[in-house]
């Protein structure tokens, strides 16, 4: 069997030709790397099961993992990381681009450097516009200041190690704490050593907590501009579903890694943090779904 350079993970639900587009690209833009592309059905009802089997009679590299259901997103990589042949494995999601054989170059970077843990490229909005793509670890501070947009002032939010950078802080390569599973790489047996995804986490912040776990072992994740992705973004998930997700899971991972003390004032400043969104965006602004979102966050963080 000849040797497999990267395995690429991605999880398909409801995004068929999303997902068509992607893989297409990833056929077409990618030379000189031994790949195998690992689509996991995660009981999709729009014909997108149908399509990955007909794709996969066509081409070879493509693998079928049917999961009969929505079992999330770190669940879902998981099972097809068990799959998985290659040395490197990229978690990318089904609503991206790839192009200028980015994977390639990509796969040659993390090559070259056996301490990253995970790594991620520029990521770009479809009009080629910059993309955020990772951040700092939460930590009680910067979530104070997150929650009270003491982050956004000018001068003083340059200071603070936010959870969601300025866009600035995106122009070089360099070490950040935690990037996007929009298109994270992660080496195989490091990835395994730490036992994968976070299975308790369904979708969002599961990035976050994987890298972290990664620290502490000692793997440093990595970023680089070049190359770069195209993310449509949204595609495969609501921002109101976005929006009290990473809530739920930020407490979560408070509860998992931080010190219990803080828990109790950090739902306090999660739950100021909403109603200040409420008030700002969903009733001054008129923003539906900030309104169903920070509404629906104010009831369950106690």
């Amino acid at each position: 069997m000849p040797k497999v350079d990267l395995s690429i993970i991605t999880i398909s639900y409801n995004t068929r030709q999303i997902l068509l587009d992607c893989l297409n690209s990833i056929i077409k833009n990618t030379k000189g790397l031994t790949y195998e592309i690992i689509v996991v059905s995660t009981g999709s009802n729009d014909g997108s099961l149908e399509m990955i089997r007909d794709f996969a009679t066509q081409n070879s590299q493509v693998i079928l993992v049917d999961a009969k259901e929505n079992i999330g997103f770190g669940r879902g990589n998981n099972l097809g990381a068990i799959k998985a042949k290659g040395k490197y494995l990229l978690f990318l999601n089904s609503d991206t681009l790839i192009f200028d054989n980015a994977l390639k170059k990509a796969v040659e970077i993390v090559r070259k450097h056996p301490k990253i843990g995970a790594y991620s490229c520029r990521l770009l909005n479809a009009d080629r516009s910059f993309q955020p793509s990772g951040g700092h670890f939460p930590t009680f501070g910067s979530l104070i200041a997150w929650q009270l947009f003491i982050d956004d002032l000018p001068l003083i939010g340059d200071l603070i190690p936010s959870f969601h950078p300025k866009q600035s802080q995106y122009d070089k390569n360099q070490k950040m704490d935690w990037v996007t599973g929009a298109f994270i790489m992660v080496k195989k047996s490091v990835f395994d050593s730490v036992g994968g995804f976070d299975k308790t986490i369904f979708m969002y912040t599961e990035e976050m907590e994987l890298c972290y776990r990664l620290a502490k072992i000692g793997y440093s994740t990595f970023y680089t501009n070049s190359p770069a992705i195209i993310h449509l973004g949204g595609a495969s998930g609501g921002s109101y579903l976005a929006l009290t997700e990473e809530i739920k899971n930020m407490l979560y991972f408070w509860r998992k890694h931080m010190p219990s003390w803080q828990l109790p004032m950090v739902k306090i400043f999660f739950w100021i943090g909403s109603l200040l969104r409420l008030l700002i965006f969903g009733i001054i602004k008129g923003d539906a779904k900030a309104r169903r979102a920070y509404f629906h966050a104010l009831g369950f963080i106690f």
